[in-house]
């Protein structure tokens, strides 16, 4: 079981190629879980737009996947227009790789639900990739910011648990900073901050890091609640 979290989707890029190389292999079957869209998509044919044939983030997609020599056709996407449970389960069912674009953690969650596939992709034992709220929602409990920035938590899959993360992080943002330790102070746990050129790699429960990633945690952290990684090491 391997789960690739990532701040961006261009998994094609020099900086992860080789070592993504070794989760993402030549000739495996893709189900994209393509429900994490927002008010941008409101029908059928604005999902097409995105996720059809020729579509903005299918072509992007299918053009990042090629680097690993996996062909279009071996890519599906999951409907949340046209989609059964039960086609969607079989879609989920053929795939070696599940693959979360980015968007809004809980509209991932909400239209998982409704569609009855969470034990479906709980259960999923190949790799599992997602960028943004993809990647939020691969661990148990992840955090969002409400209005006037104060913290929400949300119910993901729970592929790990026991930090969080925080994507398309930029060094220096004052807005992340104040979220990253808010979650510290809230939960205790530590933070890995995302930036575009970087991924959290877990690998049957091991951790490691590529790319540009940072472990936020509370100065009073010591090597009993450090879940390890290679990231650079900051005090919240």
């Amino acid at each position: 079981m391997t789960n690739i979290m990532l701040s961006r989707y261009d998994i094609g890029k020099k900086w992860c190629l080789k070592e993504l190389k070794k989760y993402i292999k030549k000739g495996s079957t893709v189900a994209v879980v393509a429900l994490s869209f927002g008010n941008e998509i409101s029908s059928a044919d604005d999902w097409e737009r995105f996720y059809g044939k020729k579509g903005v983030l299918s072509t992007a997609l299918e053009k990042a996947f090629k680097h690993y020599g996996i062909p279009t056709d071996n890519i599906e996407y999951i409907n949340a227009f046209r989609d059964t449970p039960e086609t969607a389960k079989k879609k989920l069912q053929n795939a070696d790789i599940l693959y979360i674009p980015g968007g809004a953690p809980e509209k991932i969650m909400e239209r998982v639900i409704e569609l009855g596939l969470y034990s479906d992709i709980e259960g999923h034992k190949g790799a599992v990739i997602g960028f943004g709220a993809g990647a939020q929602v691969q661990l148990a409990n992840y955090h969002i910011p409400s209005a006037q920035n104060k913290m929400c938590y949300g119910l993901g899959f729970r592929f790990a648990e026991g930090f969080d993360i925080e994507p398309n992080y930029t060094v220096g943002d004052e807005l992340q900073n104040f979220l990253i330790r808010r979650v510290i102070t809230e939960t205790g746990i530590p933070v890995y901050a995302i930036e575009e050129d970087g991924a959290v790699i877990i690998e049957n429960g091991v951790m490691r890091v590529i790319g540009k990633v940072h472990c936020f945690k509370s100065a009073n952290a010591n090597k009993n609640n450090d879940i390890g990684g290679s990231a650079s090491e900051r005090s919240a």
